[in-house]
């Protein structure tokens, strides 16, 4: 809460293990934030059954007790965007706002189904960018295992 001086209220911040520890899936989040928000949203979440199990609180504890995984991690995806991007480029696309995380955001000033149907027929799921508000662009996620991202290199490149 160090960007609104200290005072948190009215505010909540929401801190995710999904990307930062590569625990998507598992729901591994939590929420800081003003005491009677807080309170608020507790009240709410008893009723609604989304307890976090507690094998995953550990895995929560063992990913916030350390920083070295999360370096690595992030060395990781970039290798992986320094693999795809040039491909990416070459074969005509524009990349946008892909300079961290685990996504590339992409376009060929297309309609976003035809970047699919292209990627589609060289055996690469993407996702198109109308899921998320841009009809032109496409996202490509960086998730897969460091081969498979060469290989998709080389069939985008070719």
């Amino acid at each position: 809460m160090s960007v609104a001086d200290g005072d948190n209220k009215n505010l909540i911040a929401v801190h995710s293990l999904s990307k930062r520890s590569n625990l998507a899936g598992y729901r591994a989040a939590f929420i800081v934030g003003d005491p009677l928000l807080i309170a608020e949203i507790r009240q709410i979440r008893k009723h609604a059954g989304m307890m976090v199990p507690l094998p995953v609180q550990n895995a929560m504890v063992a990913a916030l007790s350390d920083e070295s995984h999360v370096q690595q991690q992030s060395a990781r995806y970039q290798n992986r965007r320094s693999i795809l991007i040039p491909a990416l480029t070459k074969s005509g696309f524009t990349i946008k706002h892909s300079e961290a995380g685990l996504y590339i955001w992409c376009t060929r000033n297309e309609d976003c189904w035809q970047s699919v149907d292209w990627f589609a027929a060289l055996g690469v799921l993407v996702t198109p960018g109308s899921f998320y508000g841009d009809q032109s662009f496409i996202r490509i996620a960086l998730t897969a295992r460091d081969e498979q991202i060469k290989s998709v290199a080389e069939r985008i490149s070719a």
